[in-house]
């Protein structure tokens, strides 16, 4: 599905994203609105999502408008309010709809510009606070793809996209350099590599159309990129023509809920075709829930390739593993 029969699809982004709570730009606005990302939420959870939604807002803007970052009671009284607010232990749907709520306002915030210029949306998109994280985290995840085949993946699915797919952009990027594809299949053609293609599955219809507002606004760049709204366990989508398929750190939370995906996901799966999923280790796990693909029923229909954690400031493990027969 290209970029162009996935708005055909879905409609008017900008009609598709008028529910989200993000639409306005105003931080106020955002938390007044949270409550929407989930109809069922009850208005206790609501709040919370609204207090964490706007408290993180307000910090970072805050943050922007310090003169400099030198160690001071400013900047060490953001920091520290910021640290206790992400150290508390909240329930993992108020946590989810929270960071859902603010990738949606990050997309907004970048499409807000009038200017229909591709380089200055991809300028907004570079101010995201973590852009170098993702970028960093698709480095080690390409890498580790890398090892564990003998050509560069052409097709890759990721499940779990959200309203902000950077791993999917920075990812189709990194695909399209020619020297990458080419220094590991000295001899193939460049003619016999065919475009890269990331296909963005999400369960949340507004995350799917912001995120094709913003990959339709990007111009190039956001070629290659398309788009379903569907259930990570749903049948409805054949992954046998991906080589490589995602599963986001979010998916699922539980090992026992992850697995059960897991084995949905590889039973659409090509043998061969290698699965990726995040996972954390030591207090990382505080953030992202850690990932064991060492039982019985994993290991049944999955041959581990790769495991890398990564030190620094990249949060996310990488686990990479391929399909059996």
């Amino acid at each position: 599905m290209s970029l162009l029969s996935s708005w055909l699809r879905f409609g008017s982004p900008t009609a598709k994203m008028d529910p989200c709570p993000c639409a306005s730009h105003d931080s106020l606005a955002i938390v007044e609105k949270a409550d929407v990302l989930h109809d069922q939420l009850l208005d206790s959870r609501a709040e919370k999502v609204q207090w964490l939604v706007q408290t993180i807002i307000e910090t970072h803007s805050a943050l922007l408008n310090l003169p400099h970052f030198r160690p001071g009671n400013a900047i060490n009284q953001l920091l520290g309010n910021l640290v206790s607010v992400c150290s508390e232990i909240h329930d993992r749907d108020i946590v989810d709809k929270a960071e859902a709520c603010l990738e949606l306002h990050w997309a907004e915030h970048i499409l807000a510009s009038d200017t229909q210029d591709p380089e200055q949306v991809l300028a907004r998109l570079h101010t995201f606070p973590y852009y170098e994280n993702y970028e960093e985290l698709t480095r080690l995840e390409l890498c580790a793809i890398l090892s564990a085949t003998k050509t560069p993946p052409r097709r890759v699915a990721f499940i779990g996209s959200g309203p902000l797919p950077l791993t999917s952009l920075c990812l189709l990027q990194s695909l399209k350099v020619d020297t990458l594809a080419r220094s590991l299949s000295p001899t193939a053609d460049k003619t016999d590599l065919a475009e890269p293609v990331v296909l963005n599955i999400d369960y949340d219809e507004s995350a799917i159309a912001a995120s094709l507002s913003l990959c339709l606004a990007l111009g190039e760049r956001g070629r290659g990129m398309e788009f379903i709204c569907a259930e990570a366990t749903s049948p409805a989508k054949d992954l046998a023509e991906f080589d490589v398929v995602y599963m986001a750190a979010l998916v699922g939370i539980s090992q026992t809920e992850k697995e059960g995906i897991m084995l949905q996901v590889v039973n659409r799966m090509r043998p061969g075709a290698l699965l990726v999923v995040r996972s954390s280790w030591g207090l990382r796990t505080c953030l992202y829930p850690e990932v064991d693909l060492a039982t019985e029923r994993l290991l049944a229909r999955l041959e581990p390739c790769v495991v890398v954690h990564p030190y620094g400031q990249v949060v996310n493990s990488v686990i990479v593993a391929r399909v059996k027969a």
